[in-house]
């Protein structure tokens, strides 16, 4: 189940920033090569295996008695050092994954924002500006507003989500709780939910 969403953030979130960098603050070197490219997609690609690989093999799953007599089949990881939420590997691979998945990809949107921002926002018109410069320069201020409104968006849907396996490895009773199951599946919602709103925020905060 994660293994699509490392593979669809690292490379969302991570390198095309990096492409709008490099687009906004060196327009005139040559762009980025059919071959460099194709290797970032492939590392990506091998990336996502990677930290698939644990979810792939340590996998279980058992049918849960609730005391309404309703069973609930649960699907956990079952880590050679013990079971799910009182393992060290599976805290240690929790910690892996939020690094990979959710503080890299920030750190990556906000500082290559943050510099094509104060190229944006501080750029102005040689002599007297006209009409249409004005216009060019409060769009590209709206440019710059909407990177803000992407990266503020991207944290607060996947944060439930990371802190959730977090958590639990510290409080694994939490996972015994009546509407876990429901309240998981409203954080992974959220979470699965960050890609709808970016088409939004691009046509509410464009001009056209």
């Amino acid at each position: 189940m994660r293994f699509g969403e490392i593979l669809r953030d690292l490379y969302k979130y991570i390198h095309f920033p990096y492409f709008r960098y490099m687009a906004i603050m060196t327009p005139l070197r040559p762009r980025m090569g059919r071959t460099i490219t194709l290797l970032l997609a492939v590392f990506t690609w091998i990336l996502g295996i990677v930290i698939g690989i644990p979810s792939l093999i340590y996998f279980r799953t058992y049918t849960d008695t609730l005391s309404d007599g309703e069973e609930r089949v649960i699907c956990y990881m079952e880590w050679p050092d013990g079971v799910t939420n009182e393992s060290m590997q599976e805290y240690v691979f929790n910690v892996a994954f939020l690094v990979i998945t959710y503080v890299i990809p920030i750190l990556s949107m906000t500082y290559t924002y943050a510099r094509i921002g104060l190229e944006l926002w501080g750029s102005q018109s040689i002599g007297e500006c006209t009409q249409r410069q004005m216009e060019n320069i409060k769009s590209k201020r709206r440019v710059v507003k909407m990177m803000m409104v992407v990266v503020i968006i991207f944290a607060v849907c996947w944060l439930p989500y990371q802190l959730y396996f977090i958590v639990t490895s510290y409080f694994p009773d939490i996972t015994n709780s009546e509407y876990i199951q429901e309240t998981y599946l409203a954080i992974y919602w959220l979470a699965m939910s960050n890609s709808m709103y970016n088409p939004i925020i691009y046509c509410w905060m464009n001009a056209r």
